[in-house]
């Protein structure tokens, strides 16, 4: 029926995702050096502390080139606020800045 050419798409191949085998791996290497202290911050982390409360953090995030065999123990709340912060930066670098634009006046409505 329609008679297109078939679209090329571009040679990008994601990277790896973390989880799975990877991850238990790493767990399984910081598990082994505890207890130890957070990297970030020092808080002390123990075996007996729930698997919950403590990550296996990459010293170089895997974003800015780190590999998966770079890991320490770490803290979630400093894992989880370290990512935030990564992800936030690498976003806010990718908007456009519109400080510099001529915004539209709109009148309200209402």
């Amino acid at each position: 029926m329609f008679d297109m050419a078939p679209v090329q798409l571009p040679d990008h191949q994601p990277g790896k995702r973390w989880g799975g085998r990877r991850s238990t791996n790493a767990r399984a290497k910081c598990r082994a050096m505890l207890p130890t202290g957070c990297w970030r911050c020092g808080r002390l982390l123990t075996p007996d502390m729930p698997e919950s409360a403590w990550h296996a953090g990459h010293l170089t995030d895997r974003a800015m080139g780190g590999s998966d065999q770079d890991v320490a123990p770490e803290c979630a709340q400093c894992n989880t606020s370290a990512g935030g912060k990564l992800g936030a930066s690498i976003t806010n670098g990718q908007k456009v800045q519109t400080s510099d634009m001529v915004r539209e006046r709109t009148l309200k409505w209402w």
